[in-house]
């Protein structure tokens, strides 16, 4: 039973890894980008869409100056020595084609045209790239997911000190209107004394009159 179990447990953990490598593979594939379709590389993510974004424009950033619009960010003069001495066009996008995944399509136009070709020195190094980014953005997911958590926790242990001042305040309200209630009860013991000795004056004043009525 225990042999079952520990085979069971390495087999998930194989599919585990598998899947995170299948979630950050490059592969060749098409994307169609205002009604134009371009042949290119893809990159899969188990990053939200929004975060990759951000992530990827920041990221081609060292290339030229980025442009992102609708997850379309491109970078018009790019400087990638490795892959040409001329500028180059950069045409991407980010998007999320199934729940949980998104995707990085990445296009260069190098010497007036997009590589046509999934083999050769410029798709490898177009290769490069995108694994190179997904490296960093792992690294970048990471730091913003552990970014998030303090600032969960933060926001947390302030909201703790706000409610422990709060009720500092309120017991301090309460502790003095402890104080006025216990002056007003201790006059109006005092009021209550004077009263009772008013109340027995008038009782012996009542009586002695009652004892001048005629008999």
């Amino acid at each position: 039973m225990m042999k079952r179990n520990i085979t069971l447990f390495l087999s998930l953990m194989v599919l585990m890894a598998f899947g995170q490598l299948k979630a950050q593979s490059v592969y060749p594939g098409k994307k169609n980008i205002n009604k134009t379709e371009y042949l290119g590389l893809l990159l899969n993510q188990s990053i939200s869409e929004k975060q990759l974004t951000e992530y990827w424009t920041e990221y081609l950033s060292k290339f030229g100056k980025a442009k992102e619009k609708r997850g379309v960010v491109t970078v018009e003069k790019a400087s990638i020595p490795q892959i040409s001495a001329n500028p180059v066009t950069i045409l991407s996008e980010v998007s999320s084609p199934t729940k949980g995944q998104s995707q990085v399509f990445l296009a260069l136009k190098v010497d007036g045209q997009y590589i046509q070709q999934y083999s050769g020195a410029n798709y490898t190094s177009t290769e490069s790239i995108l694994k190179d980014f997904a490296d960093k953005a792992a690294v970048m997911n990471e730091v913003q997911v552990a970014d998030d958590a303090f600032s969960e926790t933060e926001k947390k242990h302030k909201k703790l000190i706000k409610d422990g001042e709060d009720l500092t305040k309120d017991i301090e309200k309460a502790e003095k209107k402890l104080a006025e209630l216990r002056e007003e009860l201790n006059k109006n013991r005092s009021e209550i004394e004077m009263s009772l000795t008013d109340l027995q004056n008038k009782q012996k004043a009542l009586e002695l009159q009652k004892s001048r009525l005629p008999k």
